[in-house]
């Protein structure tokens, strides 16, 4: 009996591990941007993430970690209402800033009418660390993707 109970145990603590949230520590010297997204079926679909990774436009993901210092970095911000394709906008904002080490930093966003503004904020005590942009939300145009590799490889991220 007491050898299950101490299999179960084990067993329980393994699942346990693998169930558990991804880890978010932030690596020594290293700054971690958590990206946004707002994703109401019923409503809209808003989306503001790092536009770059590895100097190369990039997709949405939850969030990465970069070294400290001083950084340009390129965000893209979507808006769609649903169920209605042809209400999909884009904006774009260029932060230059000085990011210190251990910095759990989050994109916010607000928007008025056909204009987003962002930032970045502390995740903690969500005080900005950047000024804030304001953006025209405009439709997609495709032809601007050279435009979108150049900025990705001028930028630090």
């Amino acid at each position: 009996m007491t050898k299950h109970l101490i299999i179960l145990l084990l067993l329980s603590n393994l699942f346990a591990c693998a169930m558990s949230p991804f880890n978010n520590d932030i690596k020594q010297g290293h700054f971690r941007i958590e990206n946004t997204s707002y994703d109401n079926s019923q409503g809209r679909k808003e989306y503001v993430y790092l536009m770059c990774h590895k100097h190369k436009p990039a997709t949405w993901v939850t969030a990465r970690q970069y070294p400290a210092g001083k950084h340009n970095i390129w965000v893209k911000a979507t808006y769609q209402e649903a169920n209605n394709h042809n209400s999909y906008q884009v904006a774009f904002a260029n932060f230059n800033l000085t990011l210190p080490a251990g910095g759990n930093y989050q994109l916010a966003h607000t928007i008025h009418d056909e204009s987003i503004s962002i930032w970045l904020q502390d995740i903690n005590t969500l005080s900005a660390k950047s000024e804030v942009i304001t953006a025209k939300l405009t439709r997609n145009n495709i032809a601007n993707s050279t435009k979108l590799i150049n900025q990705c490889k001028q930028g630090t991220v």
